[in-house]
């Protein structure tokens, strides 16, 4: 069809006709409609998508609810009443002669004590703010949390099922539940990390400086066991990143007939957690750091303590880093029992003499300690009676 040929009113053109009438008419609609660059394009749509997604500097605050505010503080004030009450029993059950004894062998070197329990908190805090995002968590709120959580966690039975729900109470006011579980879960993730390989560490210098007896060898080598076995439990959720709490929750909705509502909302507290691992080295670096410093604070503590006292003049650093370490143990497996009373005694003295330290030593250092957490667990109990 090189040529064209009219039949009636209909006209046959050429392909190479047709080709051109199309360009011409590119031509012309380009000339008549403005023309778009991709830059230009691009700047039109990113305003798009800021204007849609910014978030405003401030958050719009609204009344709280009366009825809201005062069974809040309500509750706040039965939990610190309780908690105060099982305060001075327990100060009744150590005796008030043991704690002036512990106290006059001490003297003002106790206030460097406090100081030190309260940089402990301060770095957990701290690593609980990298965890939720300290613009978000201020430092005062985050420590206000921790020391309620840890005077709960002491004073009743429950343990972690006690102190680790209040700190996400203290918070939803300003992060979301979801975040806020996500946040005291990556924390205590981070904690129990450090946790075990101080045990580990323990454990393994225990066996190089102490003489041990077949029994303490038996539970010395075990809890090298349970770390190895904690090592690979954490790597494998690492790898898998298994959805636990979902599916468990799943299987109870299905048994019992109800909502998918909380698992859901539990697939979504593992989604947050799991994105842990995609943080950039340095906020990860930044949380590890800080539980360090809380570790580093706990074995002063426990070196000051022993050198204070009239026969731990000659206590070493190692010997201070084993007795923390079998304190953490204990703390981890007895956490059930209120203030731990009695167990952290026989246990201290047991390591002290393992040590060939005097066991008098360890049950001091168990007392001194104690008294500390007393004093800030008083803090924390305080700071939940004020809560709004």
């Amino acid at each position: 069809m090189s040529a064209t040929s009219a039949t009636g009113g209909l006209q046959l053109i050429s392909v190479k006709d047709e080709i051109a009438i199309g360009r011409k008419a590119q031509q012309q609609v380009r000339q008549d409609v403005p023309r778009l660059r991709d830059t230009t394009v691009s700047r039109y749509v990113t305003g798009l998508g800021r204007r849609g997604t910014i978030r405003p500097r401030t958050v719009p605050t609204f009344p709280p609810d009366p009825s809201s505010t005062s069974r809040r503080t309500l509750i706040n004030v039965v939990l610190a009443l309780i908690g105060g009450v099982l305060l001075v029993a327990t100060v009744q059950r150590v005796g008030l002669t043991d704690v002036q004894n512990s106290l006059t062998d001490i003297g003002w070197w106790y206030f460097a004590v406090l100081a030190l329990g309260g940089l402990r908190f301060a770095a957990r805090s701290r690593a609980w703010q990298v965890c939720t995002g300290a613009a978000r968590l201020p430092f005062t709120r985050a420590f206000s949390g921790i020391l309620s959580a840890d005077a709960l966690g002491n004073l009743t039975p429950f343990g972690m099922l006690a102190s680790e729900p209040s700190k996400v109470y203290f918070i939803n006011d300003r992060v979301p539940t979801v975040e806020a579980v996500s946040s005291v879960a990556a924390e205590n993730a981070f904690y129990m990390t450090t946790v075990l390989l101080m045990i580990g560490a323990g454990a393994l210098m225990f066996f190089s400086v102490a003489n041990l007896p077949p029994a303490l060898k038996l539970g010395a080598q075990g809890v090298l066991g349970l770390v190895m076995i904690g090592g690979l439990a954490a790597l494998w959720i690492i790898r898998r990143q298994p959805a636990i709490l979902s599916r468990v929750a799943r299987l109870i909705a299905r048994w019992t007939g109800r909502g998918m509502t909380a698992p859901d909302r539990l697939r979504e507290i593992e989604v947050h957690f799991y994105a842990v691992l995609t943080w950039p080295w340095s906020r990860i670096a930044h949380a590890a750091v800080w539980e360090g410093a809380f570790h580093v604070a706990a074995v002063t503590e426990v070196f000051l303590v022993l050198r204070l006292l009239p026969m731990g003049q000659d206590v070493t650093l190692l010997q201070a880093f084993v007795l923390e370490t079998t304190g953490r143990l204990i703390v981890v497996l007895f956490k059930f029992v209120p203030y731990r009373l009695g167990v952290d005694e026989a246990g201290s003295a047991m390591i002290a003499q393992a040590l060939a330290l005097d066991p008098t030593l360890g049950v001091a250092l168990a007392l001194v300690r104690r008294l500390r957490i007393l004093f800030w667990n008083a803090i924390g109990l305080g700071l939940l009676a004020v809560r709004r």
